[in-house]
C-alpha cells in the first residue's frame, strides 16, 4: 500500500480484505472486461487498481489529496457486486432481480459499515468523505464542492470499469 499515504485508510483496506471470501472474490477472472494482449483475464481487483490509478493522475480532482478516498472508493465499492458474483458461480440462486440487488446492497454494507465506523473514528474528515462517497453518510460538515467532485471522479471511473 505504498501508494496510499493517509495512515487511517490503510487499516480500513486491510479490515475490509480480511475476509478470504472478499479476497478470492476479487481474483475471480471477468472475461468481459477488456484486456491487454499479453495478460490473461483480467480480474476484479486488476480492474479495480487500474481505476485507482488512474484516480490519482485525475487532473479534474479540485484538491489533489482527494485522489486517496477516491482511489479507495473505487477498490471497496464494488465489494457487494463481486461477493454476489462468487455466490452465484458457488450455485446461489436468486429469486429476481431485485432481490439480487438487495442481496448486492446488504452485503455491501455489511462487509464495509464497521470498517468505515473505525475510519471515521481514526480519522473523522476523510472518514466522513469516504461513507459520502460510498453513498453511508452526509455532506453535513463537508466542503460540498469537493464532496461533489470526489463522487463524480468515482461515478466516472465506475463507468469506465463497467
Amino acid at each position: 500500500w505504498g501508494l496510499i499515504n493517509n495512515q487511517a485508510l490503510v487499516p480500513f483496506v486491510t479490515t475490509v480484505f480480511a475476509l478470504d471470501e472478499l479476497v478470492a472474490a476479487y481474483l475471480l477472472p471477468l472475461r468481459s472486461a477488456p484486456r491487454e494482449l499479453d495478460e490473461g483475464d483480467p480480474t476484479a481487483l486488476s480492474q479495480c487498481l487500474a481505476a485507482m490509478g488512474r484516480a490519482r493522475r485525475c487532473r479534474t480532482l479540485v484538491l489533489k489529496s482527494s485522489w486517496e478516498p477516491v482511489a479507495v472508493a473505487l477498490l471497496v465499492n464494488p465489494c457487494g457486486y463481486y461477493l454476489c458474483l462468487r455466490e452465484l458461480m458457488f450455485g446461489r440462486h436468486y429469486v429476481s432481480t431485485p432481490d439480487m440487488y438487495q442481496r448486492i446492497s446488504h452485503v455491501r454494507a455489511e462487509v464495509l459499515s464497521k470498517p468505515l465506523q473505525a475510519l471515521c473514528e481514526a480519522d473523522p474528515q476523510v472518514g466522513r468523505y469516504l461513507a459520502w462517497i460510498l453513498g453511508f453518510g452526509s455532506y453535513k460538515g463537508l466542503d460540498v464542492r469537493r464532496a461533489v467532485d470526489m463522487q463524480r471522479a468515482v461515478y466516472r471511473e465506475t463507468l469506465w470499469m463497467s
